[in-house]
């Protein structure tokens, strides 16, 4: 099942803060940002995090899933959110991930030009994931 934006917003109960220990999210969605990259974060099965990145479409450099484990984590949605439509404006990728399975994981992003290959990776977005019962 695919969420929409509505909906994935009106999950979002809390914002983990940025660089510290592991982010524990019982009962609510975490959103994660860049400030996030390499944290460690604890789930249970069923619970969701949402990783918030910014981009800038117009340059060509976007965020795709470089690796994710499929049975402990499911991608579902990804969605893109440019808040004006002028020429060049940067705006925000979001992804929505659910926690499956029991186990420790890592999500992988990467920013690049998927038309130029690996070669053209500007970033990378890292997220070690406990999955608990």
């Amino acid at each position: 099942m695919i969420w929409s934006v509505a909906a994935a917003t009106a999950l979002f109960v809390s914002s983990a803060a940025a660089g510290q220990g592991p982010v524990n999210a019982p009962g609510n969605m975490v959103v994660l940002t860049e400030k996030d990259h390499d944290r460690t974060v604890d789930l249970h099965v069923g619970e969701a995090i949402s990783v918030n990145l910014s981009e800038n479409a117009t340059t060509g450099y976007r965020w795709a899933i470089e690796s994710i484990d499929p049975q402990l984590i499911e991608a579902r949605a990804a969605e893109a959110e440019y808040p004006t439509n002028a020429i060049g404006a940067g705006g925000e990728a979001r992804w929505i991930f659910v926690a499956k399975a029991s186990g420790t994981t890592e999500i992988t992003l990467k920013r690049w030009r998927h038309w130029e290959g690996d070669a053209s990776i500007v970033q990378r977005f890292r997220l070690r994931v406990r999955i608990l019962p």
